[in-house]
């Protein structure tokens, strides 16, 4: 496409009037406030499309009308298309950190068969009993936790027993190593700060990569979170409380 940005404007400004299937009533004071320039320069834009084979003028008494060609409306399809694909191109979002050993309690809550069978079926995985604990390096890191929270839209609901209330998580499919499928878990309630993720995966991360504390890992999420078949929604209601920590 080579049209400048005063002609796509004029293309774009009957499009949005429907003029690809009736003629549109244009004014050259109306374009020309629309384009922002003067009517001189409105009126040999459209004397110059008009040439060029991308729109119909036709008079009507004093009324001027214009309509698009099939060739504007072909190259605003291929702008449309090329744009598309730019802008809802996923993208690639890099956590990195050191693993770190937490309280040990990971084992016990991901091994309850509430959280197991949701994991199970919103995840698409059986999890290994525990959490891999990941200290953020660096600024960046901390800064891309957060927009991928924004994306984790799997909710792990909470339960209750006799004694105590379980609460729930929000969770995002990620990629370990740029290898094995884990995910991160957004815990609500934490002890941790914003510098810390949680990562849950079918295999046990420590053992097949030799990890031991200080040693360092990378977490990738593939945004937008629509990519990712992910059944669970966060609900509307009150989530109660959340999952504890390990």
């Amino acid at each position: 496409m080579n049209l400048n940005k005063m002609q796509l404007r004029l293309l774009l400004y009957l499009y949005e009037r429907n003029g690809f299937s009736n003629g549109v009533q244009v004014t050259t004071p109306a374009l020309a406030r629309f384009l922002n320039t003067s009517q001189q320069s409105a009126s040999r834009v459209m004397i110059k499309m008009e040439r060029e084979g991308f729109i119909e003028r036709r008079m009507v008494g004093r009324s001027c009308y214009v309509r698009l060609t099939k060739k504007s409306i072909n190259e605003l399809s291929e702008l449309y298309a090329e744009l598309k694909r730019i802008i809802e191109k996923p993208v690639e979002v890099v956590l990195e950190g050191r693993v770190f050993s937490g309280m040990g309690e990971g084992a016990y809550y991901i091994s309850l068969p509430w959280y197991r069978d949701q994991i199970r079926k919103k995840l698409g995985f059986d999890p290994y009993p525990g959490t891999l604990n990941v200290n953020l390096l660096s600024w960046d890191s901390i800064q891309n936790r957060t927009l991928v929270g924004k994306y984790a839209d799997i909710w792990i609901e909470g339960f209750k027993d006799r004694n105590r209330t379980y609460g729930g998580a929000r969770a995002i499919l990620a990629s370990f190593n740029n290898s094995d499928l884990c995910a991160i878990l957004y815990i609500e309630r934490t002890h941790y700060g914003e510098n810390v993720i949680e990562v849950i995966s079918p295999v046990y991360l420590r053992g097949k990569y030799g990890l031991s504390d200080g040693d360092k890992v990378k977490i990738t999420v593939t945004l937008p979170a629509a990519n990712f078949s992910a059944a669970g929604q966060i609900p509307h209601e009150d989530k109660g409380q959340i999952l504890p920590k390990t």
